[in-house]
């Protein structure tokens, strides 16, 4: 037998000669588990932007306070789910983790909820490599033995998805020199008094949405492309919408954006977002999980109404609470970054934590739910009625009102006011119009076409939701058999396709318009809907047709005794006659006009309009000098009436009188003057969606 051993000796000993047994015996040990260098998983291959959140990462390293002395840095990386906090977490921890000779541990929180630091030290001590056999038995003493693993070391500790961040300031990681980077989906507001650095990230911005989208792809996207900018939009600007679209696209090479955007404006196919990805909605469902009930109610109810958006006092009225209290439960969901703030007092929900607030919105009691909706729907009705009354005369012609809602209290807004109110609520009546669609709520259709969004559509253009918003009241009347309401809203939608210049389209709708009033027996609305078929052919320059409908409308109005619409038909056969070539009828029909609208001093647009059509007249017949002054007269008129918070929309009918300016000016010799009231005609037009703006620019060259 030869004396041979090969392999690892353990407790074997190997010799010639054996006088005296001394036996040594070595029990084989483990890796020092504080020594496992590096458990971080793969570095991310998609990250865009991030620059200056990943400087301020990188200074909160670098940055030590006496408060820390004692224990590691602590910092974190907060924000909605999908917003890329992940992502930047495992980056930074790759550029850094070299810093960290004693080792590195990236702890996967996503699905759990540790109930305390105990919980957090076990975590720690596993990803660091210590036998389940020699973990403790309690969280006391997981902590003694993390101490005691970290004391003197230089560590990284990364926790991506926890839900309880709190816990870690309990932490007993002894190394001062070390860091505790962690990932949540609460606010990081909620930690800075304690010493933790926190930052909160944001959705990317629009040229990095779409740098984002183009590295998925694997193709070349303009930004500026209106299908581009809709999907980027779609997507919330979120990272992890944008690679979910991105990887669809590029597998289904045939996908266009404009094909990713309309699959993706399905409200059907967002929780295929949520499917693909259970990190994101176990993040969701463990916060959701976490909230006290009258938090959780607020967040299903949020999650069961169409609105995009919503301010305090609306969400008072959906819960049927004091202000006060529903800030408290909006501020402590925002704490919880499940809803976000985009402006001072104005909150939402990101289109991922909608769709999961929708499905937990199921669990609501209909004989709650259901009368938060109504209150909810009443509440916009009630303050479009006021908007509408305030902005437009209040006698005018409504067949739908809400007269009762707002008769026991005071009109809440001013002009300027209500305008603003209908900009920005304007998404969300657009919502609750469909949604009452949906539910068969004819009378709430009629009221939001024929109030605020009438309104607003005098001041502000948004045609494709208008005209669509139109649609869907002339249905609604139609399962309604109220032919009243009917022939309003043919009457509305004329309007819209005539500036549209669907010409065509609006003929039609200006026939059945008159058709649907005569059936009514309402002479007001008849002789709106003669204007209104007048108007189209003055809009398509067919001025010998325009008058025949305008004199109908015009004698009706006068049996009726309304003098301020006789005004209006007045003011439109001027624009016939003139355009036919008959300056002296359409000046004289102008100062008729004119003389009936002193007993209307609050209407500032007619009259203004009457001086474009004056100078239109002068142009027509020579007389270019007296058609600058009236066409500048108007334009100063229109502009006095600006605020700061209108956009060039709010004053549509201002591009006119710049654009007729042009030709006299030409006639003057100021041919720079011309050009520069074209291009200020052609930004108005092309701001407001009208086709003219194309004309214009063609003409500017």
């Amino acid at each position: 037998m030869t004396n041979e051993f090969h392999g690892d000796a353990h407790n074997a000993v190997q010799a010639a000669h054996i006088g005296q047994l001394i036996q040594h015996c070595h029990q084989a040990r483990e890796e020092d588990p504080a020594r496992r260098r590096n458990s971080l998983p793969p570095g991310p291959r998609l990250l865009v932007d991030r620059r200056e959140d990943n400087r301020r990462l990188h200074e909160a390293l670098e940055r030590k306070t006496a408060a820390e002395s004692a224990g590691a840095i602590l910092v974190g990386l907060c924000g909605t789910s999908g917003v890329g906090k992940s992502t930047l977490a495992r980056s930074f921890s790759w550029e850094v983790q070299d810093r960290f000779e004693d080792g590195f541990h990236y702890i996967d929180c996503h699905g759990l909820a540790p109930s305390g630091a105990g919980e957090l030290a076990l975590l720690c001590l596993r990803r660091m490599g210590t036998a389940e056999r020699d973990l403790p038995a309690s969280g006391e003493g997981a902590l003694g033995l993390l101490h005691e693993l970290t004391s003197g070391r230089r560590m990284g500790f990364v926790f991506d998805g926890l839900v309880h961040p709190r816990h870690l300031l309990d932490l007993r990681i002894a190394a001062p020199e070390s860091l505790i980077l962690f990932t949540s989906q609460r606010s990081a507001d909620e930690f800075s008094p304690e010493g933790v650095k926190s930052i909160d990230l944001e959705s990317l911005s629009a040229e990095h949405a779409v740098e984002l989208l183009t590295r998925v792809t694997g193709t070349r996207l303009d930004a500026r492309a209106p299908d581009v900018e809709r999907l980027v939009g779609l997507c919330g600007r979120m990272p992890l919408a944008l690679e979910f679209v991105g990887k669809k696209i590029k597998r289904l090479k045939h996908w266009t954006p404009r094909r990713a955007a309309d699959w993706l404006a399905d409200p059907a196919h967002r929780p295929d977002i949520l499917r693909d990805n259970p990190e994101v909605r176990d993040t969701l469902e463990l916060a959701v999980t976490d909230l006290p009930a009258d938090q959780t109610e607020l967040y299903r109810l949020l999650g069961s109404i169409p609105c995009r958006t919503f301010d305090v006092a609306t969400t008072a009225e959906l819960l049927d609470t004091a202000s006060p209290e529903a800030e408290d439960l909006l501020y402590e969901l925002h704490a919880a970054n499940l809803v976000r703030e985009s402006e001072l007092g104005r909150f939402h929900l990101h289109d991922l934590v909608r769709v999961h607030a929708g499905e937990h919105a199921r669990a609501l009691d209909r004989q709650r739910s259901e009368p938060a909706h109504r209150r909810l729907v009443t509440r916009y009705r009630r303050l479009g009625a006021h908007a509408d009354r305030a902005v437009m005369a209040a006698n005018r012609l409504r067949v739908a009102g809400d007269e009762e809602l707002i008769a026991p209290e005071r009109n809440p807004f001013t002009k300027q006011t209500a305008l603003r109110w209908l900009e920005t609520e304007l998404p969300n009546i657009l919502a609750l119009l469909h949604d009452a669609e949906r539910r068969g709520d004819d009378e709430t259709v009629l009221a939001l076409c024929d109030g605020p969004l009438w309104t607003l559509h005098n001041y502000h253009k948004h045609y494709d939701e208008t005209l669509r918003a139109f649609e869907s009241g002339i249905e609604a009347a139609g399962r309604r058999d109220d032919t009243l309401a009917l022939a309003r809203m043919r009457i509305l939608r004329t309007r819209v396709l005539m500036e549209l210049h669907h010409f065509d389209a609006a003929h039609d709708q200006a026939r059945e318009a008159v058709e649907t009033a005569v059936s009514s027996g309402h002479r007001q609305v008849l002789a709106s809907a003669y204007e209104f078929q007048g108007r189209v052919y003055l809009e398509e320059e067919n001025h010998d047709s325009a008058v025949e409908p305008l004199v109908r409308s015009w004698e009706i109005n006068h049996a009726l005794g309304k003098q301020r619409g006789m005004a209006l038909v007045e003011h439109f056969a001027a624009q016939a006659h003139s355009g036919l070539g008959d300056q002296e009828t359409a000046l004289e029909r102008l100062e008729t006009a004119t003389a009936r609208l002193e007993d209307f001093p609050n209407d500032w647009r007619t009259p203004a309009r009457i001086r474009l059509t004056r100078g239109i007249a002068y142009q027509r017949t020579g007389r270019h000098e007296e058609a600058v002054e009236q066409l500048g007269e108007a334009v100063r008129e229109m502009s006095a009436h600006q605020s700061d918070s209108d956009d060039e929309r709010l004053l549509f009918d201002l591009a006119q009188p710049f654009e007729w300016l042009a030709p006299s000016l030409r006639a003057l010799g100021e041919e720079e003057r011309a050009a520069q009231c074209l291009r200020e005609a052609a930004a108005i037009y092309e701001l407001a969606g009208s086709p003219k703006a194309a004309r214009l620019r063609a003409e500017l060259g």
